[in-house]
């Protein structure tokens, strides 16, 4: 019998309880340094079904006690939370005799970061980059009408960066979060969610270089476990040559000035080995200082020299999993034998051991009863 699921939704602010609603057609995931997302139907079949939506989407457009863009969707599979989305759009539609249908789009809470403007001057200047990152989530949270309760982790990484900000760059605090930690030397991050106790805990964790747990590793396999995998390469998508871009070099609107251009990084490996020049320059519209930029410059040579790579597998989730959204980072042990990968001499030709930096997870629905999840893996890209 599969796994049940559970879709508590709760106010974002307060996370008092609104309703519970059996969403079919979900497909939810967990990215590190970016935000999840979470899809779902509902069938307002009858009107029980449509009086419970209705204290979630009120049909009153007046009632602002309620409703899209206030509210957050907690995804627990069995007894463990495995996920909490902001819920930014619902659709109520009918087509023909059918009844009525709810859809609904979520995003992991540092998507909901990204919706909260930085309207104060900022400036934290050779601090530890992880202090850096506290402070700009409790410099948002101090607004009582942005406090997520998210706690902030202890500790630092020993990398000191600057980060400097004003009101005038329309920035967002979850656009500066990612910026920060995807520089060189940065850091790897994203909001978790757990029951501890009888709570729900809202917390950042992070990794330095990487999240992860230390000797850990999931073993998939093909045959075996693995029930579908891909590989995809796109040129367009990565560069042998990087620059990044940055502000405007003059804040006087009367005067003609271009942004500020980092130092061009190059994949020097690839050119050396005869790779065309592929231009790529990253746009920062609010960075002002060229070290950071350089900074950005050199990190996507090094993340996406050449073209990106990624690989993705599908498995059949068991009722206890080793490896849960709590777990991004860990790494995966993948070993595949197919007719692009024979084997050789009687051993996988493709054996790898990489991050997982990416996890989708579809419940089971009412026309499949398998769930399955979709590994996204790191450590793969450029080539």
């Amino acid at each position: 019998m599969a796994v049940p699921y559970r879709y508590l939704i709760c106010d974002l602010l307060t996370d008092r309880e609104v309703a519970d609603v059996e969403f079919d057609n979900v497909t939810y995931d967990h990215r590190i340094n970016m935000p999840g997302v979470f899809t779902g139907k509902l069938e307002l079949a009858d009107l029980r079904l449509s009086k419970l939506w209705n204290r979630v989407m009120p049909r009153d457009t007046g009632d602002r006690s309620s409703g899209v863009g206030r509210h957050i969707i907690h995804v627990i599979r069995g007894d463990d939370l495995w996920g909490s989305y902001w819920l930014w759009y619902g659709k109520v539609s009918q087509q023909g005799g059918q009844a009525p249908v709810a859809d609904v789009k979520g995003m992991s809470l540092d998507g909901f970061m990204q919706q909260v403007e930085i309207q104060a001057d900022l400036s934290y200047i050779g601090l530890d980059q992880i202090e850096i990152a506290r402070q700009l989530v409790g410099h948002m949270q101090s607004d009582p009408r942005a406090d997520l309760g998210i706690l902030l982790p202890a500790g630092d990484t020993g990398v000191l960066q600057d980060l400097i900000i004003a009101a005038t760059d329309n920035a967002r605090y979850g656009q500066k979060l990612q910026e920060l930690a995807n520089a060189q030397n940065g850091f790897q991050y994203r909001i978790n969610t757990r029951i501890a106790g009888r709570a729900r805990v809202r917390e950042l964790v992070y990794g330095y270089p990487t999240l992860g747990k230390v000797n850990t590793r999931h073993d998939y396999s093909q045959p075996g476990n693995v029930l579908s995998w891909s590989e995809e390469v796109d040129a367009t998508r990565g560069g042998t040559r990087w620059r990044a871009q940055g502000a405007s070099t003059s804040n006087d609107l009367s005067l003609a000035s271009g942004p500020l251009v980092s130092q061009v990084a190059e994949a020097t490996e690839h050119l050396n080995d005869g790779w065309p020049r592929i231009d790529r320059t990253a746009s920062y519209p609010d960075v002002r200082d060229l070290p950071t930029l350089n900074a950005f410059a050199q990190f996507w040579a090094a993340t996406a020299p050449g073209v990106t790579r990624v690989y993705t597998t599908t498995v059949q989730l068991p009722d206890n999993p080793t490896l849960t959204p709590h777990d991004l980072g860990d790494t995966a042990a993948l070993r595949l034998v197919n007719e692009r990968y024979p084997e050789v001499d009687g051993v996988a030709s493709f054996v790898r051991d990489w991050p997982v930096v990416g996890l989708e997870v579809r419940p089971p629905r009412r026309d499949n009863d398998v769930e399955e999840a979709t590994l996204i893996y790191g450590g793969s890209n450029g080539g």
